[in-house]
């Protein structure tokens, strides 16, 4: 009886909290010069990144005001032959919670090219982050974005986020619905990916079963915070507003038609990103434990996979933030790597230095397949390392204090 108490009360908060913001709407064109194609026009030299984005406003409609603060960035990738729109009760409850919600347009042919989305999916998060200075393409978000991102999708977008990810590191976290594999596979990229990374699938999916999609991709990825979860009676249309005509042929096609409603699949799925995007995006702790909560206590759960925590200890400043800022050079390097840690509260007062005498900090370097290579321990907050006899490649810094990991830096040896 406890534990079902605890559901309600989850779900209720889920969708009780932070629903104070109204939802603009803009339509954006991005372009990344080094590519060509896309879709749409107007964005500039090279590949046409059309994107409809979706934002707290003062009040609902189309290019209206953006709502007082700043807001971080989420990007959604949508499915094989689906469009923007099919993700409307996703985007809206995110946008209401005080994100800014982008959904690019590209690939959404029969013969779409998956690196080519992944990569406009990682365009659309950096070129969103850059509004936040001054532009011509959207004024609106000056001074209204945190420099802070996810990216994420459904299915095809679900696995295109792996590829946009990868060796991206201006993304904040990680986060996909029923993740098909891709081409280049999805696994092979998440062997690159450090950052918190949430991947939920569905029991009753019979088009990108968790056992040979999501699974070999949270096998893969470098995350050391990262986390699985197969939501029961869920099947592959249940992410999203369930009524897109192609993904709901090719479900029922599967032998697997849908068992809930899409407004519950909806509550049931949101449970566990709604927390996890709160932590990362928005440096919330309580919801970081509720993240944890869910993910250990949750009995809609059919199967999970856990490694490393999201909880973390409030201080009982509620309005400090702890930031442990890491600076690591020269890079890419051939010998010699400088590390520098500086622990600090900020607030929007300012700077508050707070150094502690009984930090002790362990750097541990992994190699591009998660093999543990070089370990040094110091209490120092400026330290090198020597990796002159390590071989040439990409290599992964864990910088742990006081047992919890601060950092995750991707370092060169050349």
């Amino acid at each position: 009886m406890k534990k079902l108490l605890f559901i309600l009360i989850t779900l209720l908060s889920t969708f009780g909290f932070a629903q104070t913001y109204q939802t603009g709407t803009i339509t954006l064109t991005f372009n990344d010069a080094s590519r060509t194609g896309g879709f749409g026009s107007g964005g500039g030299a090279g590949r046409q990144i059309q994107t409809e984005v979706y934002y707290p406003a003062t009040v609902a409609g189309s290019n209206v005001a953006v709502s007082s603060g700043s807001f971080p960035v989420v990007v959604i990738g949508h499915g094989f032959v689906m469009t923007w729109d099919s993700y409307d009760n996703i985007y809206s409850s995110l946008t209401k919670q005080g994100y800014i919600v982008a959904l690019p347009r590209t690939e959404g042919g029969f013969s779409p090219s998956h690196n080519d989305f992944g990569l406009d999916e990682a365009v659309v998060a950096n070129k969103l982050l850059q509004l936040n200075t001054t532009n011509t393409l959207a004024p609106i978000f000056i001074g209204k974005v945190v420099q802070k991102s996810a990216i994420g999708g459904h299915s095809m977008g679900g696995g295109a986020s792996f590829l946009g990810a990868s060796n991206n590191s201006s993304i904040t976290c990680l986060f996909n619905f029923a993740a098909a594999q891709t081409n280049p596979r999805s696994s092979q990229a998440a062997k690159t990916i450090t950052v918190p990374t949430l991947i939920i699938g569905g029991e009753k999916d019979c088009v990108a079963p968790s056992a040979a999609n999501q699974n070999t991709m949270w096998d893969s990825t470098a995350s050391s915070k990262k986390f699985e979860v197969v939501i029961k009676n869920i099947t592959h249309c249940d992410f999203g507003n369930g009524i897109n005509t192609n993904c709901v042929f090719g479900q029922n096609s599967s032998g697997c038609a849908s068992t809930v409603t899409n407004t519950l699949a909806l509550k049931l799925y949101m449970n566990f990103l709604n927390p996890f995007l709160a932590a990362n995006l928005k440096n919330d702790c309580i919801e970081a434990t509720r993240f944890m909560d869910s993910i250990n206590l949750s009995q809609v759960i059919f199967s999970k996979k856990i490694l490393g925590s999201m909880a973390c200890v409030a201080t009982g400043l509620s309005k400090y933030t702890i930031n442990d800022r890491v600076f690591v050079y020269p890079n890419p390097t051939s010998e010699i790597l400088n590390v520098e840690l500086d622990s600090s509260i900020s607030s929007g007062q300012g700077v508050i230095n707070r150094q502690s005498s009984t930090n002790n900090y362990q750097l541990i370097i992994f190699n591009a397949l998660g093999q543990l290579i070089q370990t040094t321990s110091t209490q120092q907050s400026k330290t090198f390392l020597n990796i002159k006899e390590l071989n040439n490649g990409i290599y992964f810094l864990h910088i742990y204090k006081n047992t919890s990991l601060i950092e995750t830096k991707k370092i060169i040896k050349e």
